[in-house]
């Protein structure tokens, strides 16, 4: 009997560990692939913008931009002043205040003269908790509006809230603590302007936490000394570089970020709004749209323009980092589960015969892969049927190829361009990078693997603001 089950355990060992690498390199390639094509097709928009052969138009879109916050106190009013430097023809800002614990509305009505409205009717097109009241002002041509609401427990029923009393045909959303660049909407609206099918445009994440402002534009900033925001910053940079600009390519974009996505108002009343049971609101919505235009049959593109840029506060700490993971993880889970019917439908095009299948097998499963992947690694080192030599050089060439692909996408990203690469830089994002491969990722893996068992708990539980920092802005 035992040797039975030593034949079957390096039976399985065999297999799996064949089955982990191809995976890992199918996964690198891709990864690898997106980011070059990402690469190539950012240097070539900047060509096209040196030389003038994208022409500056006298035409807008009017935008709404909702800034949804639950104890927010710390950053609201620091962005809506940053905000207010867009560069921008026509905009309003909506903040709602979704039911704050903390001062988050009291903040808003010391730093700007904000009015109560006593007759401003509310058109409720998608579903939200009642909204109690709602102040407004005018800074210059600019309307800023204060909506106080019932708290719904989750950023969808807020965004809804916006939705509602938005007064503009196309609606931004974003988080409270966060930077929009002043040239971002006007980029963005490039996309509106190519072609009258667009309905989401995806913008560029960066990640504020080291970063030095003026005049909503970073002027200095980089790496710093937190390892945890470090890696943060590498992550981004290969996620929105490559991948999303593949996506886009293809008009397959899944996710159009919570943190900041424009989207044609009537679009996102017509799918019923945002998901309040969701916790992966952004990309629950951008799959609703895709499954709706394609079913359909109805013209439609969502688009990702990566020189339009929102700074956004990573977690700074490994437990606000292991509350965020965890709940995107479960918003995967959540909405690949109520879109099943998509999946390698050929009625959803390559969203469901291909981007679909990439998710569920290269994120939703991954950390389920990695997991098995140690156990069978350490399996196969105590039967002595791998060669340990032969694993740590398959490895190591895993390790260099992403680091190559981390270095490409943080050259080609970089937080101040107008600034010049230096050597410390570069040796910072090597180490980091190393330290990414070895510490970070496996340690997001286990986090999303403990997800599939705390599913349950945190799909019911309600929205959680992380720790705010004030961003620094010089004169």
């Amino acid at each position: 009997m035992m040797a039975g089950l030593r034949t079957a355990a390096v039976m399985f060992t065999t297999y799996f560990n064949a089955f982990i690498t191809v995976y890992l390199w199918i996964y690198t390639l891709y990864l690898l692939i997106c980011c070059l094509g990402g690469a190539f097709n950012a240097n070539r928009r900047r060509r096209m913008e040196a030389l003038h052969n994208v022409i500056d138009h006298e035409y807008y879109y009017p935008i709404s931009i909702l800034v949804p916050a639950y104890n927010e106190e710390a950053g609201v009013v620091q962005t809506v002043r940053n905000l207010l430097r867009l560069e921008f023809k026509r905009f309003e800002i909506v903040v709602i205040d979704d039911g704050s614990k903390d001062n988050t509305k009291q903040v808003m009505l010391d730093a700007f003269p904000l009015a109560l409205e006593t007759s401003r009717p509310i058109r409720y097109q998608v579903t939200c908790h009642p909204i109690h009241e709602i102040y407004s002002c005018r800074m210059g041509e600019v309307l800023i509006t204060l909506i106080s609401k019932e708290n719904g427990g989750c950023k969808a029923d807020a965004i809804n809230a916006g939705i509602n009393v938005a007064a503009y045909p196309y609606i931004i959303n974003m988080d409270g603590d966060e930077i929009l660049q002043k040239d971002s909407l006007r980029l963005a609206c490039r996309a509106l302007l190519e072609s009258s099918n667009v309905v989401g445009v995806g913008g560029n994440i960066k990640i504020s936490n080291n970063m030095h402002f003026r005049d909503a534009m970073p002027v200095s900033g980089g790496m710093g000394k937190n390892a945890v925001v470090n890696m943060q910053i590498l992550e981004y940079s290969r996620g929105f570089l490559g991948t999303r600009v593949f996506q886009d390519l293809m008009n397959a974009n899944l996710i159009i970020s919570g943190g900041y996505g424009l989207f044609k108002k009537d679009a996102l009343i017509a799918i019923g709004g945002y998901d309040p049971v969701s916790k992966g609101e952004d990309m629950e919505v951008t799959v609703k749209l895709q499954q709706y235009y394609r079913k359909s049959k109805t013209p439609f593109s969502m688009r990702f323009v990566p020189e339009s840029i929102c700074w956004t506060q990573g977690p700074a700490s490994m437990k606000d980092l292991k509350s965020q993971r965890l709940r995107w993880h479960c918003g995967l889970i959540q909405t690949i589960t109520k879109y099943k019917s998509m999946i390698l439908n050929p009625r959803y095009g390559v969203v469901g015969m291909f981007m679909l299948p990439y998710i569920i097998m290269y994120e939703l499963l991954s950390p389920i892969f990695m997991v098995l992947g140690c156990i069978s690694t350490a399996l196969s080192i105590i039967l002595g049927s791998t060669s340990i030599a032969a694993m740590a050089a398959a490895f190591m060439m895993y390790v260099l190829l992403g680091l190559i692909l981390t270095a490409i996408t943080y050259i080609d990203n970089r937080y101040c361009p107008q600034e010049k690469l230096t050597f410390s830089e570069m040796v910072k994002v090597l180490f980091y990078g190393l330290l990414d491969a070895f510490f970070f990722r496996p340690y997001i893996a286990l986090v999303n693997f403990t997800a599939f068992f705390k599913y349950k708990k945190i799909t019911t539980s309600k929205w959680v603001s992380p720790v705010r920092v004030k961003v620094s802005e010089e004169p």
